[in-house]
């Protein structure tokens, strides 16, 4: 017994003792994110894209929601990007289940470079079926990598940094503009996924101005959006991403003189396939 008293004696004391060292002493954490590590753009990288959006109007009232998923790929020959599985679904009741959806062919084994000319009217004469839906899903899936490496440098943990760099107005393949003015990143720390140390990158992005102008419609509005991406500390690669967006439009049909108020949520979710 007394053995046995003595052993939680013992115990208690050295975990006391471990708690104060600790405190004292935290776990080695690094202030910086490793600036010797380089993403290897050859290495294949494949990824879920999944994209809701739910329309509202500006009561709050459920108006559809629509989701596009597909499969990319990227690190391909000449450090080249593919769709796959591309589909669309919409529904016009918040509780029932998104179908499958409608797959867009013209998607199927799309490959291209994925850089800034993709935001080039150009750019989308090679798929001239895309919608502002296709549209997005190829620009967001890029916007996460450039919020994930283009600061990396820059990025201390749990210090909020104001990437300048990423603030201005960009062209929306020749029918509209968006303005980032000001996207705020903050390393916040590191947790573990699909069995890598990755660094979580949270950012957001508030009072973005939007405007599109189509052959049926004109469009202003303001979007909010933030999430986070988790980027392996192993081999720099995106683990996954998280958006949410908020926009409020205003949009006017040709030849109505009553103005369309409302708002849309984006959720989207980038998982990587292993």
């Amino acid at each position: 017994m007394k053995t046995l008293l003595l052993y939680f004696a013992v115990a208690c004391t050295m975990s006391f003792k471990v708690a104060e060292v600790q405190k004292r002493n935290p776990a080695s954490f690094p202030e910086k994110l490793p600036g010797d590590l380089e993403l290897d753009h050859s290495t294949i990288r494949k990824y879920i894209m999944t994209t809701g959006y739910f329309d509202y109007d500006l009561k709050g009232n459920f108006l559809r929601k629509r989701r596009v998923t597909g499969k990319y790929t990227g690190g391909l020959d000449g450090d080249s990007a593919r769709w796959n599985d591309v589909y669309i679904s919409e529904v016009n009741k918040l509780t029932t289940q998104f179908p499958k959806g409608l797959k867009q062919d013209y998607m199927e084994n799309f490959i291209y470079q994925p850089n800034e000319k993709i935001i080039n009217e150009v750019f989308f004469k090679a798929i001239p079926e895309a919608n502002m839906l296709i549209q997005n899903l190829i620009w967001d899936v890029f916007a996460f990598e450039v919020l994930a490496y283009s600061c990396w440098d820059s990025l201390k943990r749990n210090k909020e940094y104001h990437a300048q760099n990423l603030s201005s107005e960009i062209e929306l393949a020749g029918e509209g503009t968006f303005e980032n003015r000001e996207i705020l990143l903050t390393w916040i720390g590191l947790t573990e996924l699909n069995n890598e140390t990755c660094a979580i990158i949270k950012y957001s992005a508030m009072n973005n101005p939007l405007k599109i102008e189509l052959d049926n419609l004109t469009m202003s509005g303001r979007s909010h959006y933030w999430g986070e991406v988790y980027v392996s500390l192993a081999d720099k690669q995106i683990e996954y991403a998280t958006l949410s967006e908020d926009v409020v439009t205003d949009i006017l049909f040709n030849g109505q003189s009553n103005n369309i108020l409302g708002y849309t949520l984006r959720i989207i979710n980038l998982s990587k396939i292993n």
